[in-house]
This record gives C-alpha cells, structure tokens and sequence, in this order.
C-alpha cells in the first residue's frame, strides 16, 4: 500500500479501533468485513470520509453511532496483505513524518486518555498488550522529540505508556494532538493548569 495521509490516518484507526476480519474457511457463507468501532461520532465521521477519499466507496455508519463498517472483498485482501489488525499483531509501518504524525494522532483519538490533577499528576496514557506496538510507538514519539515512559502493569501483560511534563504536553499537541474533542479540551486544560511550571 502507498501510504499517504488518509491512508495512514486509516491504518491507524483499525490498530486502535478497527476490524479487517473474513469468515473461517470451513464456513460456507463467505464475508469480508472492514470496521471501526467508536462512539464518538466526529471519528466515526473522519474513518468514513477517509475511507471515502482513498477506496472511492463509502462504509456506513450504524444507526447507533458505535461503528462505521463496510463489507468489500478486495480492499479486505489489500489491507490485509501486510498487515494485521489484531490487538496483539498489529505493525506500525514505515511512514515518512508528515505521515506518521497522521497515524499516531488516529491511535492516540482510539487509545489514549488525557489526566489532569494539577499540581499532582497530568498525562497523556494508553495501554496496550502489544509490546512491539507500544515501543515503535514510543521511538516515534522520539522523532518528534517527545519523550514518554513505557511500564508493564503488574501481573498483567499489559503495557502503558505515558507522556507527562508541560513541555512534552505542549510538543504532543503542537505535532500530534488530538481531533477527539474532549481528549483535545483535557489536553488543552492540563497544559493551561500549569502555574509557574507546576
């Protein structure tokens, strides 16, 4: 696949959020389905515009607003051709940096969290159960000169990563950042809560 920004905004969604799934080989009734499971509606809408732009075909968001779907054959083994979309499988690929700011901040929409307890304790997390995943995670960050800490969680195969400091904030945001929108406003208000650096 040739990447660009929406294909890479698209890649990052389906690691974070998505599905790019076929029925097993010994069932007769045959399926292939590309999805992306969310409930906020503005990501829902940029998946579907995207997708729109870069297979000229428009996937469906459900009548719930929890998913935008589609069921293609083709773009199904295209996607599929290098790639896993599993939880414990996915790759980050090689992506040029005006790309791979694209990609990260599509993750970061699905999986992060933004904690704001001035004076105590403000962050950007996510966890993850893929290991490789969250470090090419975290070297990208450092291209951006982002620094973050990875840790795995006790008795647990689950790793965190986290990104802490107003100056990381501000970087994250200035390179990155978010276009959920309330991830974006607690960002905002983690970095507006600092009071002589504290």
């Amino acid at each position: 696949m040739n990447f660009d920004k929406n294909l890479s905004i698209i890649h990052g969604y389906l690691c974070g959020d998505g599905y790019v799934i076929r029925n097993p080989k010994d069932q007769i009734h045959k399926y292939y389905q590309i999805g992306f499971r969310n409930t906020n509606k503005t990501l829902l809408e940029d998946f579907q515009r995207r997708f729109t732009r870069v297979f000229r075909i428009t996937p469906i968001i459900s009548k719930d607003n929890d998913r935008c779907k589609i069921h293609n054959k083709e773009i199904y083994y295209l996607l599929t051709k290098k790639f896993s979309y599993y939880t414990r499988e996915w790759e980050l690929p090689r992506l040029k940096m005006d790309n791979l700011k694209y990609w990260l901040r599509a993750f970061f929409d699905c999986e992060a969290w933004v904690e704001n307890q001035p004076a105590k304790s403000r962050l950007i997390g996510l966890e993850c159960c893929n290991y490789n995943g969250i470090k090419k995670i975290q070297q990208s960050l450092e291209k951006f000169n982002i620094e973050s800490q990875v840790k795995t969680k006790k008795d647990r195969n689950i790793w965190r990563l986290t990104i802490c400091g107003k100056e990381d904030l501000k970087k994250f945001r200035k390179d990155i950042g978010f276009l959920h929108p309330e991830k974006n406003k607690k960002l905002n208000e983690a970095i507006n809560s600092y009071v002589n650096g504290r």
